[in-house]
């Protein structure tokens, strides 16, 4: 805490005969670490007054109200940006040296007491139309950079490009080091090396000279990713770890980091040695630290051991978020076993599908759940069946029993290359398939979220999305296990109790889909919340609109949204968007991740120069390497260790990756895709469908809803909407499940070679809903 925000002035009889200027820069500084230390809301004139052991009347003259404190805060910046400029000028200095003059003077700025009251209030708390005032007032810092890169690209020192763009690059992530930094736990040192690594990058992304080689030529060189490009959440106190390329499964040659933990054992252990009273999992009231939650994970794995469970063997895990799912999926980790975490909404038959083909011995089940699993005879090789919850029937046991044993003191020994997690993730072909992620590809997701998000044992993220999804597991649970942080669970995002939960818990870190943050941008009472300390927000699934950017900007100035890009099969992110670049990319998912590869090919399978469409292939440590009992999928989608995302977009000579189309024919509801064959599949078994074509309609929260075109022989009780709707709900998860139809006799349009043509069908759809 702050015990003397500044010397006053007023303190002695020679310090009162200080002029006016000197006595309302001390008052201007009082405000601002005021501002900094308790924030805007929490600070009063009487507060500021006091301060300085002054009347508040005496302060008047000063500063009229606390508004007028964040306008001269960004005054005095832009007075030192012009005049670092002029003075650089005035020397005769190149005009490349006063560009990274006026880079490192604005570095400066932002992280002085000044700079860091304009960051941590924002616009926040002032009205539209003073709003208006500070949005012309920083516009004027904008312009100071973009006249010089401007006149860099006129002159021929600086890459043509949109230099607009450009200038909103740097002063967005030169202010990104005001964010990042926090005096007291960042040394000078520490800071000096962010502002020049961020300079550096910039002079070499955003800023970078000219070059008389073709622009679109391909050179064979690694696309541009977080160690070439400069952003705010690559600056970190430590170096980025060493990459060097390694040989894995398959005949891999991947980049790798080369220090690295092992398995997810290993990250246990280390969060036991390194942070074992930090606060490690928070879930409907219960608290526990790293040291009660190994104890916890260890009394488990020695529970499944205790039935007969073996490296290796598979443990299906049917639940939604609770403290259970949390602990098994450590314990299996210890233990060396493979969790297989099926859906909380799947529906009988997709258990039982997904239960017989991993071969799983072992289900832990929610009681609420129970219901859904198939009979005993069903899945014979299902040896234990435990459930979570207060009702237990046979043949259920409970999964306290589990908790009975002593702890497991150490870890079964696993290779990095071993299984660790099935996900299962449905097809073109309707059928799910089983991903199979390894330790090596889960370390390596954990680690890319860490470095990029510049995460810590600080950091505490809200999991607010379903665990038994990747980016749940991996984007959070691993993460958070990687960096010692806290995980604080959600069992059902609900918009109001997420910003309540948020506040209380402090939460720091989110990964959510975009309608979880478009819902809370409904809340009428979100400024009610104190959600000051919520710096990152993840997003993917689905792009997120630019008004919604906007909307967070004004309502969460703290927080800096990153796009993630990624699926099952890469273990979660293959791309995300630099902090602070959002707003200036909403067309981009982002820049490849440290240890990453994107490659843009044609049909062919030829690299594509940049600019150009094609599909993206991905490749990594973080890919997996193929399907479960699955060769012939995985010969299809996996080609030399990249995996054919299916996904159809560019990258840009920056390494900006854009996502164009789908060439699966999927629909993203909410951040869950639907597989449109697999509906279509169960619809063509009933007995008066001719054929059918699911498609995604748009949703201004969901960004997408499921809507089925059918064809039937007759119309009928059998043939309405009520009855396609129970025949879909028996069978497949609610998201699932079309929730719009329109049925007839009619044939469904289709082309030349008499494939249905869908692209006609969304836009009939379209001119029905304008």
């Amino acid at each position: 805490m702050i015990t003397e925000v500044v010397v006053s002035p007023w303190k002695s009889k020679q310090d009162r005969r200080q002029g006016r200027s000197v006595k309302k820069d001390a008052v201007l500084l009082a405000a601002a670490r005021l501002f900094n230390e308790r924030g805007f809301a929490g600070t009063s004139l009487d507060d500021i007054a006091q301060s300085l052991n002054v009347t508040k009347p005496t302060l008047y003259y000063y500063i009229e109200n606390k508004e007028q404190v964040l306008f001269e805060c960004v005054k005095r910046g832009l007075e030192v940006l012009r005049e670092s400029i002029r003075a650089a000028t005035q020397h005769g200095l190149q005009a490349r040296d006063c560009l990274r003059i006026a880079m490192e003077n604005y570095a400066e700025v932002v992280t002085s007491d000044f700079g860091l009251c304009v960051i941590r209030v924002g616009e926040d708390p002032l009205s539209e139309a003073k709003r208006q005032e500070m949005r012309a007032l920083k516009r004027e810092i904008d312009a100071e950079f973009h006249q010089l890169i401007e006149q860099g690209m006129d002159e021929g020192w600086i890459a043509q490009g949109d230099s607009k763009i450009a200038s909103f690059t740097v002063v967005g992530a030169l202010s990104g080091i005001g964010r990042w930094y926090r005096p007291g736990v960042h040394g000078a040192r520490s800071l000096q090396e962010a502002v020049q690594h961020c300079i550096e990058m910039l002079m070499h992304g955003a800023l970078n000279m000219p070059t008389h080689a073709d622009s679109a030529a391909l050179d064979g060189a690694v696309a541009p990713n977080f160690q070439q490009l400069g952003a705010e959440r690559q600056l970190m106190e430590a170096a980025m770890p060493q990459i060097r390329r390694e040989l894995h499964s398959g005949g891999r040659m991947i980049r790798c980091f080369y220090q690295r933990p092992s398995t997810i054992a290993e990250m246990l252990i280390v969060a036991l040695e390194q942070n074992p009273d930090g606060e490690a999992l928070v879930v409907s009231g219960l608290h526990l630290t790293w040291r009660e939650l190994y104890t916890a994970a260890t009394r488990c794995a020695a529970g499944l051991s205790g039935r007969g469970v073996a490296p290796g063997e598979r443990v299906a895990m049917f639940m939604a978020n609770c403290s259970e799912f949390v602990i098994a999926t450590y314990a299996c980790a210890w233990i060396g076993a493979v969790v297989v975490p099926i859906n909380a909404r799947a529906r009988t038959p997709e258990v039982q599908y997904i239960l017989e083909d991993s071969g799983a011995t072992v289900l832990l089940c929610a009681s609420d759940l129970a219901q859904m699993v198939p009979a005993t005879a069903a899945v014979p090789g299902l040896m234990h069946r435990f459930v979570a919850g207060p009702t237990v029937a046979a043949p259920f046991e409970s999964f306290s029993v589990l908790m009975q044993e002593s702890p497991l003191a150490t870890p079964t020994m696993r290779q990095e290359e071993d299984l660790a997690a099935l996900l299962y993730t449905s097809g073109t072909t309707g059928k799910p398939k089983g991903a199979m992620l390894s330790h090596l590809n889960i370390v390596h997701s954990a680690m890319n979220f860490a470095l990029t998000m510049q995460l810590t044992n600080q950091d505490r993220s809200m999991l607010a999305v379903p665990m038994n999804h990747v980016t749940g597991l991996v984007g959070q649970l691993y993460t958070m296990l990687y960096c010692q942080g806290c995980v604080v669970v959600m069992p059902q995002f609900k918009a109001l109790e997420f910003a309540r939960l948020a506040a209380l818990e402090r939460i720091t870190h989110t990964v959510m889909v975009p309608a979880m943050y478009n819902l809370c941008l409904l809340l009428p009472g979100l400024a009610d919340h104190d959600l000051s300390r919520w710096r990152i927000g993840a997003f993917g699934g689905s792009p997120m609109p630019p008004a919604s950017i906007e909307a967070l900007a004004r309502k969460l100035p703290t927080l800096a949204l990153m796009n993630a890009y990624g699926a099952t099969e890469t273990s979660s992110p293959a791309a995300i968007m630099p902090a602070d670049m959002t707003n200036g990319r909403t067309d981009s998912v982002g820049i490849t991740v440290p240890c990453g590869e994107i490659c843009v090919v044609d049909e062919t399978g030829c690299e594509m120069p940049h600019g150009k469409i094609g599909e993206l292939w991905i490749k990594g440590p973080m890919v997996v390497g193929g399907y479960w009992n699955n060769p012939e999928a995985t010969a299809t989608e996996f080609c030399d260790g990249y995996w054919r995302s299916g996904d159809i977009g560019t990258m840009d000579t920056q390494g900006f990756v854009r996502i164009l189309d789908r060439k699966k024919d999927v629909i993203n509801r909410g951040g869950y895709k639907v597989f449109c064959a697999e509906v279509e599949n169960l619809l063509a078994q009933h007995s008066a469908v001719i054929e059918s074509a699911v498609v995604g309609v748009p949703c201004s929260v969901l960004g997408e809803r499921v809507h089925a075109f059918v064809c039937v022989s007759v119309l009928d009780d059998s043939t309405q909407a009520q009855a396609f709707q129970a025949l879909c709900s028996a069978e497949l998860s609610d998201y699932k499940v079309p929730e719009t139809w329109t049925i007839g006799t009619d044939p469904l349009p289709r082309n030349p070679n008499g494939k249905v043509m869908k692209r006609e069908l969304r836009r009939s759809m379209h001119a029905a809903l304008t």
